[in-house]
């Protein structure tokens, strides 16, 4: 496997270690928080050929340096597959059954990532074989959602409108949707986005039901958006003020690297 040379996985415990599952892919990035010039990420496809389970397995083993000793370990699942709890109502213990209440016959492991800023913890699912497995062969991995580092970049956001915002990512075949009213949370959801119009529907339903203003309001887009271009055209027809969000990582990242790379990477080293 290629890395820059700046990268010398002999001494592992220099950097940070993420990897990234989606439902139909897995990637990786390394980084260190000592020098913004330390950066790699990788995207592998998953096999049609083998389950999902033994798709990571695979990975994991085939490349070999993922049981290092890192400086950190996380893995980031992507899913709409989760629920936010007001941190003062949060209960850990409560996970699974916030997740059975919320969604219907859920399977997997029930988890929750508090690192949403000071407000919300984020409950969610996932694969129970692979967090067995992630577990017994990563070193002290954190198991974090999607959502969480998108949260934490819009919330700053907020805090320079007197109006309402929507804050829209195009990603891994979902869109994330969060809406605020100045500082405070309004909605956050994340939908599969095959059906290109429905998608334009969904979002201006939405607009629609938190009575956001069309001609007042602010959307701000991110993420895959050259691969909905119809659909950002269509909301451009509905809704006056439409911006690309501005973000403004640590890491030293190539124009390249910003258009390309996941806006919740991008978001995770901003911090």
């Amino acid at each position: 496997m290629f890395l820059p040379e700046n990268i010398d996985l002999a001494h592992s415990e220099k950097y940070s270690l993420s990897i990234r599952l989606t439902p139909n892919g897995f990637s990786f990035y390394f980084q260190s928080s000592d020098d913004p010039n330390v950066f790699h990420f990788q995207k592998t496809d998953l096999s049609n050929k083998l389950s999902y389970s033994d798709n990571i397995k695979k990975l994991i083993f085939d490349l070999g340096f993922f049981t290092h000793s890192f400086k950190k370990t996380t893995v980031i699942i992507v899913s709409p597959n989760y629920t936010l709890v007001p941190r003062q109502l949060f209960e850990a213990k409560k996970s699974k059954e916030i997740m059975d209440f919320n969604f219907h016959d859920m399977s997997g492991i029930k988890l929750h990532d508090s690192s949403v800023n000071k407000d919300y913890s984020v409950v969610f699912n996932m694969d129970e074989e692979v967090h067995s497995f992630l577990s017994r062969h990563l070193i002290n991995p954190e198991f974090k959602h999607h959502s969480a580092p998108l949260l934490n970049v819009f919330n700053t956001y907020t805090h320079h409108e007197c109006r309402k915002q929507s804050f829209v990512c195009f990603h891994d075949g979902f869109v994330s949707v969060f809406c605020y009213f100045e500082d405070k949370l309004l909605s956050a959801n994340t939908f599969h986005c095959d059906n290109k119009p429905d998608t334009t529907y969904y979002l201006a339903s939405i607009w629609e039901k938190l009575s956001l203003d069309q001609t007042k309001d602010t959307l701000y887009l991110s993420g895959d958006i050259d691969s909905y271009l119809t659909v950002v055209n269509d909301l451009k027809i509905l809704i006056k003020n439409v911006e690309r969000i501005n973000m403004e990582p640590k890491t030293t990242l190539t124009k390249e690297q910003l258009n390309s790379l996941p806006t919740d990477v991008i978001a995770a080293l901003c911090v």
